[in-house]
């Protein structure tokens, strides 16, 4: 009979959402073939976890280096594995965990631990094998052939699209956006009148007001959107025709629907995919975008707006993802169950 799995991944405004919504992709890619339980910290932000989903929350007296006792004392290792993403499952924890007898999967973005994991997955398309150091038993799974997406967005992928002009602009700094740069871009963005519409994704732990008074402002160009399905995300994505996010997952979304994309990063875990997606030529370069104001912005912009071979970015965007992926991801898990 097969393990169950837990995924096992906290979410918060101050910790950002991006490890919680990278194992959402992968539930969507087990939920029909595999039973699951989606562990969380009850200080999450439990919120934006699906309701369908059977969660489980670790109390808050639990600290990370008391985590492994308390799963095996829970969940049988003869009966789970557990799919981890966060950064506190540094090696001591991969260590613990493989000494309890789970198998265990790692989804990372620094390449910075010694990995003790079954497998490790990092789809960032910079990072390779020379990254790791890692235990001889443990295998890693690089790149976008391992990109963790929701279905739809792969799906989208497979079609081709062509892009004749920038006149509708989506923008999202993922689900907190701690330095507004939110705000600062759809600033800029409204200082090109060849941008009709402007779509804006907040995330779940967003905080700020500004952008909602913008909005009243600009009631016919600013549309905001929050706490979007899949579906709902991919059909704004499609309405628009360039894109201004970090080096996140949002990225890899973006790249799926295909459009012109600015791009850059503002925290560490951004950096290998930013320089990955970069050397693909997939999208127009940011950098370390922390420090960006609506000038940073605007002059950028500017640079894009006279560049008439987007559609070139396009093709580099369709050439980072095959029809294989779920089909890879499956099979790695499969293989610990």
């Amino acid at each position: 009979m097969a393990k169950k799995i837990l995924f096992r991944a906290d979410g918060s405004s101050g910790a950002g959402l991006g490890h919680l919504y990278r194992l959402f992709s992968l539930v969507e890619t087990v939920k029909d073939t595999l039973e699951f339980v989606f562990v969380t910290h009850e200080t999450s932000t439990a919120s934006i976890i699906p309701k369908k989903y059977n969660i489980i929350f670790i109390p808050k007296e639990i600290s990370t280096e008391d985590e492994p006792e308390w799963l095996v004392a829970n969940f049988s290792p003869l009966e789970y594995i557990i799919i981890a993403d966060g950064y506190q499952f540094t090696s001591v924890y991969q260590k613990q965990i493989k000494q309890k007898g789970y198998g265990l999967i790692y989804i990372d973005d620094l390449a910075k631990e010694h990995m003790f994991a079954d497998v490790v997955i990092n789809h960032s398309p910079y990072v390779q094998e020379q990254h790791y150091q890692k235990e001889g038993y443990a295998s890693l799974a690089l790149g976008t052939e391992y990109a963790l997406l929701r279905p739809l967005f792969l799906k989208a992928a497979k079609k081709k699209r062509g892009i004749n002009t920038l006149d509708s602009a989506f923008v999202c700094f993922g689900g907190s956006d701690p330095y507004n740069l939110t705000l600062k871009a759809v600033e800029a963005l409204l200082q090109f009148h060849n941008f009709k519409n402007i779509h804006v994704v907040l995330g779940g732990a967003y905080r700020y007001n500004e952008v909602f008074k913008l909005k009243d402002k600009f009631p016919d160009k600013i549309y905001l959107h929050q706490n979007l399905s899949e579906k709902k995300l991919l059909e704004v994505m499609q309405e628009c025709h360039f894109a201004i996010a970090p080096a996140s997952t949002i990225l890899y979304e973006l790249c799926c629907v295909q459009m012109p994309i600015f791009s850059g990063f503002y925290v560490d875990n951004q950096e290998l995919i930013y320089k990955g997606f970069l050397n693909h030529n997939a999208i127009y370069k940011g950098g370390n975008m922390r420090d960006y104001q609506v000038l940073d912005f605007a002059n950028k912009l500017k640079d894009i707006l006279k560049d008439k071979k987007f559609n070139s970015q396009l093709g580099a965007q369709r050439l980072m993802f095959d029809d294989k992926i779920t089909g890879r991801l499956l099979n790695i898990i499969k293989k610990l169950c």
